[in-house]
C-alpha cells in the first residue's frame, strides 16, 4: 500500500518528538513564522554609485516532508524585466546542529547552498555559503541574514565578498504577509 501524502495545511508532528533524531524538533518549529503567502519587495544593489533596482513578487512557503523543511516558491519579475521564478528549501539538520538552505532560480543554472544558525531569540537566522556569479562564473562567498521582525514581516539581506575581501550589499527582500483571501 502506497503511503498517503499529506496536503498543504496538514497537521504537523509535534515539535521535539520523543527520542527520534530524524523527527521534526523545536529547531524546526522556530521557523513556523516563515510559513504562509507573502508579497515581496526586492532591492537589487549594483556597483558603487548605482541606484538599487526594485522589483516585486510573491512567495508561498509551506512545510514539506513531515514538517522538516520549508519549501519556498517565488514568482516575480527580474531586473531585466523578465519573469523570474525561484525554488528553495530551508530546514534544520539535527545531526549537524545547523540550519541549511538550498536555492535554485531562473537567474542561474547553479544550485546555491548555505548553512548557519538562528540566534537565541529565534528572530535572526544567519547563513553563509558560496555562489557562482551566473555571468562571470566567479565563485563568491555570501552572508544571508533573515530577520523575523513580526508574524507579518521578515527581511532577507544578502551580502557578497568583493575583490577587496570585504562584504558589500547584494540584495534585500522584504516579505509582507499577504492578506487572507476572501
Amino acid at each position: 500500500m502506497k503511503p498517503r501524502r499529506p496536503g498543504r495545511g496538514a497537521r504537523l508532528p509535534e515539535a521535539g518528538a520523543a527520542s527520534d533524531p530524524t523527527a521534526r524538533g523545536e529547531a524546526h518549529a522556530r521557523l513556523d513564522p516563515l510559513v504562509g503567502l507573502w508579497d515581496t519587495s526586492t532591492r537589487l544593489f549594483g556597483g558603487l554609485g548605482t541606484r538599487p533596482v526594485e522589483v516585486d513578487g510573491s512567495v508561498e512557503k509551506h512545510w514539506v516532508l513531515g514538517g522538516r523543511f520549508i519549501r519556498e516558491d517565488l514568482a516575480g519579475i527580474s531586473n531585466r524585466d523578465r519573469p523570474y521564478m525561484g525554488l528553495g528549501f530551508l530546514g534544520f539538520d539535527a545531526a549537524r546542529g545547523l540550519y541549511q538552505s538550498v536555492w535554485m532560480s531562473t537567474g542561474s543554472t547553479g544550485v546555491t547552498t548555505a548553512c548557519g544558525a538562528l540566534d537565541d531569540a529565534g528572530t535572526t537566522l544567519t547563513l553563509v555559503g558560496d555562489e557562482a556569479d551566473p555571468v562571470s562564473g566567479i565563485v563568491r562567498r555570501f552572508h544571508a541574514v533573515l530577520r523575523i521582525e513580526s508574524p507579518a514581516r521578515h527581511v532577507l539581506t544578502q551580502s557578497y565578498v568583493g575583490p577587496d575581501g570585504r562584504f558589500g550589499p547584494g540584495f534585500e527582500i522584504v516579505y509582507t504577509r499577504s492578506p487572507a483571501p476572501e
